[in-house]
């Protein structure tokens, strides 16, 4: 399976989840979550995605500079929507681009750092980001919602399924 294949199988397992929901149930808090909503989780995946898609504009990617978007926290039907903006956004992608990562990683927000990465690299990122938070709204649905029907694998790693068939 290419990246960009992978990218669009996982964000479709999480539409179809998503499509599952309420919207109460999508944006109440669970206990299991520490008292966090599925749709924060979701709001999370999707802004990393969407920093990345809108870094060809500029050749610069900073995962810090978050819109923090609340609709998508509360409206499944939005984060529906983005799902298809992003998915296809993300086939237009050259992957071979070169762009620059920025980061600060002190509290104070004074030490940025920058390091070259590429459109490949920082798509598999959001991948494996996307499976670890698809993890716990597993999680959470599997302990809240036992009616949603999970696709198969969801919010598991491509190597931990591979292994799993061995």
């Amino acid at each position: 399976m290419c990246l960009k294949s992978a990218s669009t199988d996982i964000m479709m397992q999480l539409a179809d989840v998503i499509g599952q929901l309420t919207d109460h149930d999508y944006a109440r808090p669970l206990s299991v979550l520490s008292g966090n909503t599925i749709g924060k989780h979701v709001r999370h995946i999707l802004e990393f995605y969407e920093l990345l898609v809108n870094s060809a504009r500029t050749g610069l990617l900073n995962y810090d500079q978050r819109q923090r978007d609340l609709r998508l926290e509360v409206n499944p039907d939005e984060a529906i929507r983005r799902i298809g903006s992003i998915d296809r956004s993300i086939q237009r992608l050259d992957l071979n681009q070169y762009l620059q990562l920025e980061a600060d990683l002190s509290v104070a927000g004074a030490e940025t750092i920058r390091i070259p990465s590429s459109f490949a690299r920082e798509l598999l990122y959001n991948v494996e980001h996307a499976i670890h938070h698809m993890a716990l709204i597993q999680v959470a649905v599997m302990n809240a919602f036992p009616d949603v029907d999970l696709p198969p694998h969801f919010g598991v790693a491509y190597s931990t399924v591979q292994h799993q068939s061995h």
